[in-house]
């Protein structure tokens, strides 16, 4: 069978809240920089997260990856997020801002966990209209 690189992408939902805040700076920088994300209380997202894997084709099975594992591996990191306040439950972002670019690495670190080297991209897109994007470097 053939040792040829194949990538497998897949697409997770999960919703939940934030807030852009840089306490050692004052509200005017605050609200300049994070704008409407700055609200003190918060404000939420439905996430959508694309997962890319990539190997070469089991010779067993015929997958790179069978879809139960895939699935179970991502629902692990991201079920603990789903309704949760970034900033207030979940200790990662007790040291970091709950941004975009921060979110992203967070899934990362964690989804590498169970996927290992078979993890090559991620996408998260927090609105329709922007997304975050990080993926393995050969």
């Amino acid at each position: 069978m053939s040792r040829r690189q194949i990538s497998l992408s897949k697409v997770y939902t999960f919703s939940a809240a934030h807030r852009l805040h840089a306490p050692q700076k004052d509200d005017d920088f605050n609200r300049r920089i994070y704008d409407k994300c700055n609200n003190p209380n918060g404000h939420g997202h439905d996430y959508y997260l694309e997962v890319t894997v990539r190997g070469a084709v089991d010779e067993q099975s015929g997958m790179i990856i069978p879809l139960p594992t895939l699935d179970s591996a991502v629902h692990s990191v991201i079920d603990p997020l789903e309704h949760r306040h970034f900033d207030l439950e979940i200790d990662y972002f007790k040291t970091r801002r709950s941004t975009g670019e921060e979110i992203i690495q967070f899934l990362w670190q964690e989804l590498e966990k169970y996927l290992g080297n078979k993890l090559f991209k991620i996408k998260l897109w927090e609105t329709n209209n922007n997304y975050f994007e990080l993926e393995r470097k050969a």
